[in-house]
């Protein structure tokens, strides 16, 4: 409520430009309102703010509702209304719109407190035509005596703003729309000849080329261009053509030749290259979106004038703050019902007063912010910018804008957006929440990652259909070469057994050359998700954690006592832990602790430390360690594939950034927390199942167990053919063999006592890659002699040292007698 100090001048209607002169002049002691002189001293200090400012401002008075406005607001009024609508009464003014503003009016009036109301239709008759207006504004009670004597109106008409939305919405529809369908202007370019010899309807339409054009050259496209944007057009289009780039987009003005209109074009092609690299054609659409450019002007210009009427607004309420009282009056309408977080300090930053806001947004009560500075509620990590911000502001500085986080009653972090003023000996600073704005960009940018991934895979298609000929061909010759060979030999004859062989092998080994051009695209595995007790996974995991990170690392499981169970690949989950368990352990190289915590947790909404994860329940995994930590730009990159601080040969740079893939495709998040010299916390958050957790563990299998004497070999391969025919070999040739399907399953042999003369192991496992898990094999087999398989081409995966002494390489596909060769010299050597 307001509630003005009172004020010995008897000029409170000076000023005011037109509705000053005629508010002066009207014979007030006709109404019931009677001579200025028997005003009270709230209204007064009301009519004084209404006149001088230059925002619209109306003021209702009395139970008859008498109207007072002031300059600003007239220009909102036809002339069927102004100046008549002074001093007339309110619901004779506005009875065709009172069945809007009437309940409103009444709710304030009646000590029911302010009112705000964003972007509502309020119909105005104006300009002798009933028009419909859109209007943001807010009634303020003004206190007389113990009670309220009228209502103050704060608006704006909105409508401008209203249509120039909805206008780029409905754009922004139609063009979803037209993409949806197909319906955009096409055309096709031989770049040979640069003739335009393929165009739709739509694209002759939208360039206001008459239906009969046939055949188009580059420079009528060309003359077509606005002027301005003529050379740059060009310019990028022969650039595209030009070089090494397959898809081509621009956006630029034409002049049509049908009817000199200019439009906007936005165009999406692809150029055609043939095996050389050398242009031959391009595709390409053409949309007009002309509206949508008119529409985002129009916001734009919309979202300037608002900013300036929010600097007016902000300078009207420090007004009206320097006038109330010290409670009561410090909690007018926009302080009371402001989604805006509002606090007055003193110069030396100790909370003065703050809006209700705060409590809806952080949590906090009123009592337990007052009296103290923001300190304690500032994130560690913002380097105490806000208390900074404080001091200028303290020092005289008129204006600051910054960001910043404080911390939530239930220990989350909000994003505050921060606008700052001094005047005199207070600050009056406004905060706007502004963490589901950063969340949404973090959405995006998953969105944008997820748009490059699926691309990537359209290339894939698109490569290996390519290649589908040339892979069938030599599939031919592969099944004929077998069946002829599989013919002569139940015939009997066998004169050209050698020759069906040898062609089989050819067409085997082309075709084995042709998989490598596939290899420059990334793998994704496709997880196998089950329900999963965290909580067991972790403990069964007890005694390969310690024996991976040594004696000297402390090793503390603190396992919540109701832990929800997960559902997720449980085996991609126990690799996770243990490249987490391995990072920690490299960076406590003089020992430290490890701590791997299990909590549930809620997500209730938006939140600045996980804006990744939508609202729900989720169990977070915590492994904290007290090693080295990382920097900020180091902590950036972390999940960054292939990207390592460790030397070379000792780290892939993948461990993380599998982690991170995995957390996404399980619907959960992975956040790292980490300071140079304070160690690192990695937080790993997975969705609830509602059922029961069956945790299946990994199963090893062992050919003829492990021996006691002889040579053994340890097989370790994902691919279960592979791993057969390896493993059959082997028998045949009289070893003794143990084999297992991934990373961790090899690890747990290798723990065992026993006799292992050979690891044979691919490198590209699921989780725990093959080099890590020779690494580990080291730690307790010092001696152990490795030999890595791989699809990989050998010269890339021995690039920076990864082979050392006792490792040896070879790349499939290979024939089994050079395998047998390869072992045999390994382990006699």
């Amino acid at each position: 409520m307001l509630d003005f100090h009172r004020s010995n001048r008897a000029d409170f209607l000076a000023g005011g430009g037109e509705m000053g002169e005629l508010t002066r002049a009207f014979d007030w002691s006709a109404t019931p309102v009677g001579p200025p002189d028997g005003w009270p001293q709230s209204l007064r200090t009301a009519l004084r703010i209404l006149l001088n400012t230059n925002h619209p401002m109306f003021i209702w008075w009395g139970p008859e509702l008498i109207q007072f406005y002031n300059d600003a607001y007239r220009q909102t009024m036809g002339p069927e209304r102004h100046p008549g609508a002074l001093g007339q009464r309110g619901r004779e003014c506005w009875e065709e719109i009172w069945p809007i503003i009437g309940p409103q009016i009444e709710q304030v009036m009646s000590g029911g407190g302010p009112t705000w109301h964003e972007d509502q239709l309020v119909p105005v008759t104006r300009h002798g035509r009933l028009e419909q207006v859109w209007w943001t504004y807010g009634y303020s009670p003004i206190d007389k005596d113990d009670g309220v004597g009228g209502v103050l109106v704060v608006c704006r008409d909105v409508t401008k703003e209203h249509l120039a939305a909805a206008a780029l919405r409905e754009r922004e529809a139609e063009l979803a729309r037209v993409q949806q369908v197909g319906r955009i202007g096409g055309l096709e370019v031989d770049l040979r000849t640069g003739f335009r010899n393929r165009r739709s309807p739509e694209y002759l339409q939208i360039h206001g080329l008459p239906p009969e054009a046939v055949n188009e050259s580059h420079e009528d496209w060309v003359r077509r261009i606005h002027p301005d944007d003529r050379e740059a057009t060009e310019r990028k289009f022969r650039d595209a053509v030009a070089g090494n780039v397959r898809d081509y987009t621009v956006r630029y003005r034409i002049i049509r030749p049908s009817d000199g209109e200019l439009r906007w074009i936005s165009v999406k092609s692809t150029i055609e290259r043939d095996e050389n690299g050398n242009p031959i054609r391009l595709v390409g659409a053409h949309t007009d979106i002309t509206e949508q450019v008119e529409a985002e002007r129009a916001l734009r210009q919309s979202e300037e004038e608002y900013r300036k009427l929010a600097d007016q607004l902000a300078r009207l309420n420090a007004t009206l703050a320097e006038r109330v009282e010290e409670k009561t009056r410090e909690r007018d309408r926009i302080w009371n019902v402001s989604q805006d977080l509002l606090v007055v300090a003193d110069l030396a930053g100790i909370w003065q007063t703050v809006n209700p806001a705060w409590t809806r947004t952080l949590g906090w009560g009123e009592a337990e912010l007052l009296n103290r500075t923001s300190q304690w509620l500032e994130h560690p990590d913002d380097g105490g910018i806000t208390r900074a911000h404080v001091e200028k502001l303290g020092s005289g500085e008129t204006t600051v804008r910054f960001e910043s986080r404080f911390r939530h009653k239930d220990g989350s972090y909000r994003w505050l957006s921060w606008t700052g003023v001094s005047d005199r000996d207070r600050i009056y600073a406004v905060a706007r929440d502004v963490t589901a704005d950063k969340a949404a960009a973090e959405r995006l940018k998953a969105t944008e990652e997820a748009l490059r991934q699926s691309q990537k895979m359209e290339a894939v298609g698109q490569l290996t259909g390519g290649i589908a000929h040339d892979f069938n061909n030599l599939l031919t010759g592969i099944v004929g070469s077998l069946d002829l060979l599989q013919t002569r030999l139940d015939q009997g004859r066998t004169e050209n057994v050698a020759r069906y062989i040898n062609a089989a092998m050819t067409s085997a080994n082309r075709a084995a050359a042709l998989t490598h051009r596939l290899l420059a695209f990334a793998r994704r595995q496709p997880l196998i998700p089950k329900a999963v007790d965290a909580n067991a996974l972790i403990v069964s995991l007890e005694d390969l954690l310690r024996r991976t990170i040594g004696e000297t690392i402390d090793l503390e499981i603190v396992a919540s006592g109701a832990l929800w169970s997960t559902l997720c690949d449980p085996n991609q989950l126990e690799s996770a832990l243990l490249n987490l368990a391995i990072n920690a352990r490299d960076a406590m190289p003089d020992g430290g602790k490890l701590t791997i915590r299990t909590g549930n947790v809620q997500i209730d909404g938006i939140d600045a430390d996980t804006p990744a994860l939508v609202p729900g329940d989720y169990i977070r995994i915590d492994v904290i360690d007290t090693g080295t930590g990382m920097s900020p730009e180091v902590a950036a990159r972390a999940f960054d594939p292939f990207f390592t601080t460790k030397p070379i040969g000792q780290g892939t740079g993948l461990g993380l950034s599998m982690i991170y893939g995995f957390a996404r495709q399980s619907n959960g998040h992975v956040l790292i927390d980490s300071r140079e010299g304070a160690g690192t916390s990695v937080r790993l958050y997975l969705p609830r199942h509602h059922g029961d957790a069956d945790v299946e563990r990994i199963a090893l299998a062992a050919a003829d167990g492990i021996a006691a004497t002889g040579e053994t070999v340890l097989v370790v391969e994902d691919e279960p053919v592979v791993r057969g025919v390896i493993v059959e070999m082997l028998q045949d040739q009289g070893y003794r063999t143990l084999q297992a399907v991934d990373g961790p399953s090899g690890l747990r042999i290798l723990r065992l006592e026993g006799r292992i003369d050979l690891l044979v192991t691919d490198v590209g496992l699921p989780g725990m890659n093959g080099r890590q898990l020779a690494d580990q094999a080291r730690e307790t087999r010092p001696d152990l002699k490795i030999l890595f398989i791989t699809g990989y081409a050998e010269n890339v995966a021995i690039a920076n040292g990864f082979l050392q002494p006792g490792m040896e390489m070879i790349t499939k596909p290979f024939d089994l007698d050079n395998l047998s060769q390869r072992i045999r010299q390994m382990i006699s050597g």
